[in-house]
């Protein structure tokens, strides 16, 4: 029996919503119709693809690399169905995730590079956290998302874009008194054998958070504070003097400007840092607009970072 396009639809929807009923739903066919689809692709492929579970379904080991291969075959399916519109409709409109603790102060440079390019690109921008922009492109809901690497993940592809180095941040008597007390050869292990008070740091969720905490492994946990949904907040708590807290480059200027009695303090190398980059669906592979869009934000992050280590110091 050969697998239809039909089947692979249902059985990705299935994947995406955790169960049979709001699979259905979604599709906009009854549950029985849905459930005989997916019984007829196990069939075909010889086996089961998921369990169910009291609180979802669960994909077999067969099912898991099922589901790589349905991505890579619906991806393409879109791509072909949409190839004519795309030629004839102009300006290409492509969905690009942006991670929530770059995306204000990368996509004003970012959108800059791009009216001239060819073909022409219209963004949507989601702003999110890393976590959400994965689902979004595993889903279907975004082409391309700009996050902090490596995912390790085979159906998204992803090349590096630049680097963005942490640096720490409070008020300047804060900022001097540590340097006075541990020396210009500052290291993220040094903070936290030093009595220095609290790191404040994003909440659950942001994958800058838990590059903080790598970076600060050895911080007396008691006095980790996790909550704040922004670095424009963060930022603002640091500056009061509720803690200190680690900064990207690509914000540390611009939340410099909007706090003024906020300072920043460079660790010796090599510094912590997180690495940015590009990922995408496997059907925009090789495409000419992916290029041009990681130009653009490679320009756009270096511009930043260089702008910071500058003012900053390297």
């Amino acid at each position: 029996m050969p697998v239809t396009l039909r089947q692979l639809r249902y059985f990705q929807a299935l994947i995406e919503h955790g169960s049979f009923s709001r699979a259905a739903e979604s599709v906009h066919v009854s549950q029985p119709a849905l459930s005989l689809q997916i019984r007829e692709l196990e069939a075909s492929l010889g086996g089961p693809l998921v369990e169910r579970e009291s609180r979802g379904i669960l994909l077999t080991p067969l099912g898991r690399e099922a589901h790589e291969q349905t991505l890579r075959i619906l991806d393409e399916t879109l791509l072909l169905e949409t190839m004519g519109q795309r030629f004839e409709a102009g300006p290409l409109r492509v969905a690009v995730g942006v991670v929530s603790t770059l995306a204000p102060y990368l996509l004003p440079g970012m959108l800059s590079h791009l009216p001239d390019a060819s073909p022409r690109i219209e963004i949507d921008i989601l702003e999110a956290p890393g976590q959400d922009l994965v689902s979004g492109l595993l889903a279907g809901r975004l082409d391309a998302a700009i996050v902090s690497l490596p995912l390790g993940m085979l159906e998204l592809p992803e090349r590096e874009l630049f680097e963005d180095r942490l640096v720490l941040a409070g008020r300047a008597e804060r900022l001097a008194s540590i340097r006075r007390s541990l020396g210009d050869d500052l290291r993220p292990e040094d903070l936290a054998r030093a009595d220095i008070g609290p790191l404040l740091t994003l909440g659950d969720g942001h994958c800058l958070a838990d590059q903080v905490l790598g970076a600060c492994l050895m911080w007396r946990m008691q006095e980790v504070r996790r909550g704040a949904q922004s670095l424009a907040t963060l930022s603002r708590l640091v500056a009061s003097g509720a803690g200190l807290t680690l900064l990207p480059e690509t914000a540390a200027l611009a939340e410099s400007t909007a706090t003024p009695e906020l300072s920043f303090l460079r660790f010796a190398a090599p510094e912590p840092l997180r690495r940015i980059g590009l990922t995408h669906r496997v059907a925009a592979h090789g495409q000419r607009w992916i290029d041009l869009l990681a130009e653009a934000a490679t320009r756009a992050g270096q511009a930043l970072t260089e702008e910071a280590q500058k003012e900053i110091g390297s």
